[in-house]
């Protein structure tokens, strides 16, 4: 799962490989920096997604 550190005012979610979050734009879920779906009372706050990329396999 994602690591949160919360750094003064800055939140840091650090994310594995081929991990996928949302995170709170709408600054009203309880989980946040996570999406609870709280945005749904607010039209156009949606989540934003977040996925990092697979590590990509060594060729030989």
């Amino acid at each position: 799962m994602a690591e949160v550190k919360e750094q003064g005012v800055v939140t840091v979610v650090t994310l594995k490989p081929g991990e996928k979050v949302a995170l709170c734009r709408c600054y009203r879920s309880k989980k946040f920096p996570f999406c609870d779906g709280s945005h749904k009372e607010e039209p156009g706050k949606g989540p934003a997604v977040v996925e990092v990329a697979k590590e990509a396999s060594a060729s030989s």
